[in-house]
């Protein structure tokens, strides 16, 4: 019996996602990316295909194929780990996500912030924007210039208003957690989540040393693509492939790592938060708060309807970036436009599509959304975990 076959899926089906993901590839869709499929501890496929880095003649090195292995700045789907994080803390009763941020943090109260919560920030209902420190990446790294630009930020949107919050997101729930527990998120997220759940390349940024061997982010769109007011077409490749940037501590958008590594974060909140040795990393009915999502909604920032719950973005009946219908019960995240990592309980599913390429929303829509349908109709089993 094949992997495949063995986590409940048709492997003739499941040939044809590598095809569709590879055929991507081949047209120049992006450069170099991983697919990871898991299913009920199995993988059932793993593609690693492309460039990771020389994709461009002005590059100095030659190009770099893309292995298992390689990690990649994942950027967005790094608030599904801070919101983890939120979420372990909730159930063990040290942060009230109910409460204002400035219990925590005293000095985030003024220009208007007093009565922002925690659960406001983690559902991207605060209305906070640091546009000044969003566009000077060189500046992420230095933690006292990050605080003082959230400290002195006005809220753009009434506090309820759904925007989503690109940067300030991590920023303000980080220094929470920090505040909370005396330990730096990243720290929390090494020791309480990648450790237990064996995803030791879990991690947020890359060391100087490590640079080198980190997949380079391309943009490859010629149209103009703004997020909560922020041009990105014109600097996001350079910005993003900045030592300064690569190397701070950016929690809302700083994950580096392999799909391999999102998949197995993913396969461990779709078994309920259990890691596969067995530690219970929270209890099902907080767990369920997060994963339960709620109606949908306008974006401002993006300027779009989305389901964003507590650090996730969730599925539709209609299409979404998980596949063309009925995947209102998934839940995951995006990373720019180059990355999706979701859970689908309904086929204790755990999916992670890893690029270097970016366009926009709808060409990262037209590239996720057939292969989680094609992914889904591989299945040839509804559930394992609950049937097991």
């Amino acid at each position: 019996m094949s992997s495949a076959e063995a986590a409940g899926f048709d492997a003739s089906r499941l040939a044809a996602v590598r095809h569709r993901f590879e055929q991507q590839c081949a047209r120049g869709a992006f450069p170099g990316g991983q697919l990871v499929v898991r299913r009920n501890g199995h993988v059932a496929l793993e593609v690693a295909i492309g460039v990771a880095r020389g994709f461009r003649p002005s590059e100095p090195q030659p190009p770099t194929p893309v292995t298992p292995s390689t990690r990649f700045s994942v950027f967005s789907a790094s608030k599904a780990v801070v919101a983890l994080v939120v979420a372990m803390l909730e159930d063990r009763g040290v942060i009230d996500v109910n409460a204002p941020v400035s219990q925590w943090w005293p000095e985030f109260a003024v220009n208007g912030k007093a009565s922002l919560t925690v659960l406001d920030v983690l559902t991207h209902r605060a209305g906070v924007f640091a546009p000044e420190l969003v566009s000077n990446p060189k500046a992420w790294g230095d933690d006292e210039r990050v605080r003082q630009a959230m400290e002195q930020a006005s809220p753009r949107w009434p506090r309820g208003v759904l925007s989503y919050l690109p940067y300030e997101y991590g920023w303000i729930l980080a220094e929470v957690v920090k505040r909370a527990t005396g330990r730096r998120l990243d720290e929390f997220v090494a020791t309480e989540i990648a450790g237990p759940a064996g995803i030791p390349g879990l991690r947020f940024g890359a060391t100087v040393a490590e640079l080198g061997e980190v997949a380079r982010t391309y943009w490859l769109g010629t149209k103009s693509v703004r997020v909560a007011g922020n041009e990105l077409s014109k600097t996001f490749e350079h910005d993003n492939n900045l030592p300064e940037a690569l190397t701070a501590f950016v929690p809302a958008a700083g994950l580096v790592c392999t799909a391999g590594d999102l998949a197995a974060f993913y396969e461990v909140l779709v078994r309920g938060g259990v890691t596969p040795s067995g530690a219970r990393l929270l209890s099902a009915a907080t767990l369920a708060r997060y994963t339960t999502g709620p109606a949908l909604a306008f974006d401002r920032s993006n300027r779009l309807p989305l389901r964003m719950g507590r650090g996730l973005m969730f599925g539709t009946l209609t299409p979404s970036i998980y596949g063309w219908w009925g995947t209102q019960r998934v839940y995951g995240h995006a990373g720019a436009f180059c990355t999706l990592a979701y859970a689908d309980p309904d086929r204790d599913l755990s999916v992670a599509i890893v690029t270097n390429g970016n366009r926009g929303p709808y060409d990262s829509l037209f590239r996720c959304a057939p292969l989680g349908s094609a992914v889904a109709r591989a299945c040839t089993q509804t559930s394992l975990v609950r049937a097991a």
